[in-house]
């Protein structure tokens, strides 16, 4: 069953983790004027036993037994772990994936490249706003195989949310999605409290006085979380799992890493999986 659960996790990472967090790092206090840049995802990491000393530029052996340069040091329940990535060519593909984000002059979003480390792909989405209810994107999945890869267009209906027009997706009335395919999930207070995923149930909790440090900046398949995720709860059937979630944030009060804790009941060291993020500041 933790072989069934191992397999469950990936999957539902990138949906589950996106607003993690308890905040133990200066939280930020006012929207953040900022843009996401660069999400990089699964960082490579070494949990530091008393009195080894590892510094930033230093090569180590990581978690998975991969190399990797330390690229930071922080303090995470009270351990200390070193951070990063092989090179500067994983910096733009992190262990598993990133993806990068480009703006218009109105700070909307026109262009997103998702790099994928396994299998190896790079897929990229520009955006056109041809009118305020129609998106035209053009697609480029590129696996490699040609020289110029082939680009698929589609244009999208808005809604007067400005949601796309999906008749597999329904949405509450402010704009949250509600049902995706034979998925169901519900909304409080403008957050995702439940989804319901073919028997995988996963539930999450929220500090109401805190805003969500990461809004999604695709905005038009629904909305982000309002708030800040500070639980979440994974229910497979025969296991239940819970994370420990958290926020670490840079000086200026930007979300620098997301990270999601937990361990298994046949193993006792506690697993991390760490998001990094990267940002631009309109002038």
């Amino acid at each position: 069953m933790h072989t069934l659960l191992r397999s469950f996790l990936p999957a539902c990472l990138i949906f589950l983790i996106g607003s993690c967090a308890v905040q133990d790092h200066f939280p930020p206090q006012e929207t953040n004027p900022c843009r996401i840049r660069l999400r990089l995802s699964d960082l490579n990491y070494r949990s530091l036993q008393p009195g080894e000393t590892v510094t930033v530029g230093q090569q180590v052996t990581g978690w998975n037994e991969g190399l990797f340069f330390v690229r930071d040091i922080q303090q995470i329940n009270g351990v200390s772990y070193a951070i990063g990535w092989k090179d500067e060519t994983y910096r733009i593909g992190a262990e598993e994936s990133n993806t990068s984000y480009e703006y218009d002059a109105q700070g909307r979003v026109i262009k997103t490249v998702n790099r994928l480390k396994r299998p190896t792909a790079n897929f990229t989405y520009e955006y056109t706003y041809t009118s305020p209810t129609q998106i035209d994107v053009k697609d480029t999945p590129d696996y490699f195989h040609y020289p110029v890869p082939p680009s698929y267009h589609k244009t999208y209906t808005l809604n007067s949310q400005g949601m796309v027009i999906d008749s597999n997706v329904t949405y509450d009335a402010e704009g949250y999605v509600i049902r995706r395919g034979p998925y169901t999930y519900t909304i409080e207070n403008g957050n995702l409290v439940r989804a319901d995923e073919g028997g995988n149930i996963t539930t999450y909790e929220y500090d109401l006085t805190k805003p969500n440090p990461v809004p999604d900046p695709v905005t038009f398949f629904g909305k982000s979380d309002r708030n800040l995720r500070t639980d979440m709860h994974a229910i497979i059937p025969g296991v239940q799992i819970e994370f420990d979630l958290k926020y670490i944030y840079d000086s200026a009060g930007r979300l620098k890493y997301q990270i999601r804790m937990h361990k298994y009941a046949d193993d006792p060291r506690i697993r991390l999986l760490i998001n990094g993020y990267e940002w631009e500041c309109p002038q």
